[in-house]
């Protein structure tokens, strides 16, 4: 096996097409805030549109805006206890991630305007279908 002609090794060369070097692209972490400014503002708006002329009460708008802030509260811890496999056991994770992921589909409705948020007379929030 000896050396290759010349001619040979320049015909391959020319008749190769230059690979143009892909670009490396990092990857970020996403991190998500919530903007609780304005899930307040929308989640009272909500509220006064499910009460109509009755209005509401700065208790009841309290519940609703605390209820949401638990459940922004509530996916935090989680997301620390499911790092940590034997605390998840000890602390019923999958049932809190169960509960969790039901109240996010609810305050997801009641940000997306398709569901309207109200308080009853106990104090628990209650949510209706949206109207219109």
């Amino acid at each position: 096996m000896g050396r290759r002609p010349k001619a040979a090794t320049e015909a391959v060369a020319t008749t190769e097409e230059p690979v143009a070097a892909t670009p490396v692209v990092r990857r970020r972490r996403r991190s998500t805030t919530v903007d609780h400014a304005a899930q307040t503002a929308i989640l009272i708006d909500s509220l006064l549109k499910g009460r109509g002329a009755s209005g509401a009460s700065q208790e009841e708008a309290l519940a609703v805006v605390n209820w949401a802030r638990g459940v922004h509260a509530e996916d935090a811890e989680l997301k620390v206890l499911t790092t940590r496999v034997r605390r998840a056991k000890a602390q019923n994770a999958p049932e809190r991630q169960v509960a969790l992921d039901l109240n996010k589909a609810l305050l997801d409705g009641v940000l997306a305007g398709s569901l309207v948020v109200d308080v009853n007379e106990s104090g628990s929030v209650a949510f209706k279908q949206a109207v219109g």
